[in-house]
C-alpha cells in the first residue's frame, strides 16, 4: 500500500506541502535525512542508542519547527529576498564625475 500525500498547487502560486511553502520543503528533507545518516553514524560507532535516539528527534523537532517558523514568518521567496537585501549596498558613491562622463557617451 502507498501512502498518497495532496500538494497544493494553483495557477502561479509555489509548492506547498502540509504548511511548508516552497525552498522550506527542502530545508525540512534536509533535516530528517541529517538526523536519520547522525543517528545511523552513532549507532555504528557505539553511542548508546537511546542517547543517539533523543539527540536525533531533538535535531529533527527543531529542524522542522524552525521550517514551519520560517515558512510561516517570510512565506515562500521572503527569507530568501531578506538576506538579498541586507547583502546588497544602500548606497553607491564616488569620488569623480569621470565615470558618468564614460556611461554618457
Amino acid at each position: 500500500m502507498y501512502a498518497v500525500f495532496k500538494m497544493h498547487r494553483r495557477v502561479n502560486a509555489p509548492v506547498e506541502f502540509k504548511g511548508l511553502k516552497g525552498q522550506y520543503i527542502l530545508y525540512a528533507g534536509t533535516t530528517v535525512i541529517g538526523s536519520m545518516m547522525l543517528f545511523a553514524i552513532l549507532y555504528i560507532v557505539g553511542v548508546n542508542s537511546y542517547f543517539c535516539l533523543f539527540l536525533c528527534f531533538g535535531i529533527g523537532v527543531v529542524g522542522i519547527g524552525g521550517a514551519y517558523h520560517l515558512s510561516q514568518r517570510y512565506g515562500a521567496h521572503g527569507w530568501r529576498k531578506r538576506r538579498r537585501a541586507r547583502a546588497s549596498p544602500k548606497a553607491l558613491r564616488s569620488g569623480s564625475r569621470r565615470m558618468y562622463w564614460q556611461l554618457k557617451k
